[in-house]
C-alpha cells in the first residue's frame, strides 16, 4: 500500500488525492470488516476506536518510510523493523535487506510507469532479492576513514 500511495503522490495533485482517498477506503472499509467478522467486533465504537489507532499507525509509516526512502537503506530498514517486524532482535537481517531491495525496487518500477498504465501494474515479492542482498558490497572492504563522505577521522 505504501509503495503504490508513493506512485500515487506523483499524478496531478487533485487525481492523486482522489486515487490515494480511495486506496484508503478500500483498505479501511477491508480492515473495519474483518474486525466484525474474524474479531467479533460488533460494536461500532470499539470498531472505530482502532481504526483511528489504524489510521494513525498508517500515517507514521508513511513518516518513517518516506524518511528512509530520502535518507539511505539504513534509516529504510530501520523503518521496516520497526513496522513490520516490532523491533524485534531477532529478525534476520538478510530478510529486512530483501524487502529493502524490493522496495526500492518497487518504487523504481513504479516510477517508470506511465500515468495510465497504474492500474495494471504487478509487484514482485521480496523473496525474489534474496540474489542481490548476498551479494558482497566492495563498501565492506573499506576501513570507515575512507568510506565516500566523510573526512580523515570516519565523520560527515
Amino acid at each position: 500500500m505504501y509503495l503504490l500511495t508513493t506512485r500515487l503522490r506523483c499524478l496531478p495533485k487533485a487525481e492523486g488525492q482522489i486515487w490515494q482517498q480511495h486506496l484508503l477506503d478500500h483498505f479501511f472499509a477491508d480492515a473495519e470488516n474483518k474486525m466484525a467478522v474474524y474479531h467479533n467486533m460488533h460494536t461500532r465504537g470499539v470498531r472505530n476506536k482502532y481504526l483511528k489507532d489504524l489510521f494513525i499507525q498508517w500515517r507514521g509509516l508513511l513518516v518513517a518510510y518516506d524518511e528512509g526512502v530520502f535518507k539511505g537503506d539504513a534509516v529504510l530498514a530501520s523503518a521496516i523493523w520497526r513496522n513490520i517486524f516490532k523491533a524485534n532482535d531477532e529478525t534476520d537481517i538478510r530478510v529486512l535487506a530483501q524487502i529493502v531491495s524490493f522496495m526500492r525496487r518497487s518504487l523504481q518500477a513504479l516510477d517508470s510507469l506511465p500515468h495510465e498504465v497504474l492500474r495494471v501494474a504487478k509487484f514482485g515479492s521480496p523473496s525474489e532479492e534474496g540474489d542481490i542482498v548476498r551479494l558482497k558490497s566492495p563498501m565492506m572492504d573499506l576501513p570507515f576513514q575512507k568510506l565516500p563522505g566523510t573526512n580523515s577521522k570516519g565523520k560527515k
